[in-house]
């Protein structure tokens, strides 16, 4: 409900907590770990520059869901980007630069 577990299944953001390891089969999983080698994803880079985090316990969903969003959107709007984050929630109120750095991870793909 949250989206902090969100992880790529086939490219594709999913709940993790919700999804059974027998639903899985042959399809690859990406985890926030497996997103890039050296945290150079671009969205991971925006993170950095926007200082978005600040508990942490959402970021690597949140991480996770603006990856595959901007693979199937690379150029959105503000309203978009904040309708496409809306499903993981960020208990500490970050949205507005959560929105930021998805919007400049964008420009930087």
């Amino acid at each position: 409900m949250c989206g902090a577990c969100t992880v790529h299944l086939d490219g594709e953001a999913i709940r993790s907590c919700s999804l059974p390891v027998s639903a899985v089969g042959n399809r690859r999983v990406t985890t926030i770990e497996g997103l890039s080698e050296n945290g150079d994803h671009p969205v991971q880079q925006a993170w950095i520059e926007h200082d978005v985090p600040q508990c942490g316990y959402c970021q690597a969903g949140q991480i996770m869901a603006a990856a595959a969003f901007l693979e199937t959107n690379p150029n959105p709007t503000q309203e978009e980007v904040a309708q496409a984050m809306s499903g993981n929630f960020c208990r500490c109120g970050t949205y507005t630069r959560i929105n930021r750095a998805v919007r400049t991870a964008a420009k930087s793909s």
